[in-house]
């Protein structure tokens, strides 16, 4: 370069223009085709050329190809808030959605599990209760688990929780009123509208009065199931009324205590209840059958769990009732309740 002559601006030693230079250069001699200043990136013809042709095969309407076209045009900037603004308004009509969706009820799949689940609870020979809440929480902590049927995050909204509950609950009541009735027929008959004793000769024997409970369920007959029925039918014939669950409740208490947590004494105390029963209302051979997959599971989730009965009692109270080594209790009256 000459002596005493400036460089042009825009130039570089050896002549050729400074590509990335300045403000004056708007990008038009970038080595980045289509970007332009302030990292605007046009989208080029053929890009454009191609979505549009895509956009037709989605079959998007005409003004909707317009739209497209439109935004394709805008520098990145536009499009950018443009998507934004494009999500808010998609979340404002989500949320329109949600809310004109009707208030969520049970479905009768759900009612159908519900009912799958309910008898292995009620026939467990790890429950600790009958009554109460326990076992109803015990089928809901199940239901959360393999979300039967169940509208998504309804753990954490109380309406939802309240209504599958409910169900929960009138699913055992109608089960507590079933076993009650199967009782009562292996002891009872109606004649002339009015219930008479049967004799012991032909009253049900254990290995039948199992039978009935497990009918129409997932249950098998096993010893603990017998062992359950057996304490059952002994309770029902000292409290046939509607107090029957609780007064079973609290012998269950009882025998937590005798037995003191060893689980093999309390294996042998419900397997003195069936020698019992079968004194005194029919010896047979039981055929057990072993658990099912659902009863298994179960079984595993009391065990998990830890149940434990909120009844308190006094021991020596019930043991003067006659409850477990008594002589099979009293004349049994109406069978009223559930």
């Amino acid at each position: 370069m000459p002596p005493g002559r400036k460089r042009a601006r825009g130039s570089s030693p050896g002549g050729t223009p400074d590509t990335l230079g300045d403000d004056e250069n708007d990008g038009r001699s970038s080595p980045f085709p289509g970007l332009l200043s302030g990292g605007n990136v046009l989208v080029s013809r053929n890009i454009s050329t191609a979505v549009v042709n895509y956009a037709k095969k989605q079959k998007l309407r005409g003004d909707q190809l317009i739209q497209v076209e439109t935004f394709l045009a805008d520098t990145q900037t536009v499009r950018d808030a443009k998507t934004f603004v494009n999500i808010l308004a998609l979340q404002n009509d989500v949320q329109k959605i949600i809310a004109a969706q009707p208030a969520y009820a049970v479905s009768s799949d759900l009612k159908v599990n519900i009912q799958a689940y309910v008898p292995p609870v009620m026939l467990s020979a790890g429950l600790a209760a009958y009554k109460g809440e326990l076992p109803v929480l015990l089928v809901f902590d199940i239901i959360k688990k393999h979300r039967f049927n169940t509208p998504p995050g309804f753990e954490n909204n109380p309406a939802d929780c309240n209504k599958i509950l409910k169900e929960i609950g009138e699913a055992f009541t109608q089960n507590r009123a079933r076993f009650k009735k199967i009782l009562l027929a292996s002891v009872k008959i109606r004649r002339d509208k009015k219930l008479v004793d049967l004799p012991p000769n032909k009253h049900q024997n254990l290995f039948a009065l199992a039978q009935a409970f497990v009918e129409g369920t997932n249950c098998r007959i096993s010893p603990g199931l017998c062992g359950r029925i057996a304490l059952m039918r002994k309770v029902f014939l000292l409290h046939p009324g509607s107090d029957f669950w609780d007064q079973l409740d609290e012998h269950l208490v009882v025998m937590r205590t005798l037995a003191n947590g060893d689980s093999d004494e309390s294996d042998l105390l419900f397997e003195g209840l069936i020698d019992k029963d079968k004194e005194q209302h029919g010896s047979v051979d039981i055929v057990y059958q072993g658990a099912g997959t659902i009863q298994e599971e179960v079984d595993a989730a009391i065990a998990a769990n830890a149940i434990d009965a909120t009844i308190t009692v006094n021991p020596d109270a019930l043991a003067a009732d006659d409850t477990i080594n008594g002589p099979g209790g009293s004349e049994a009256g109406p069978s009223n309740g559930d």
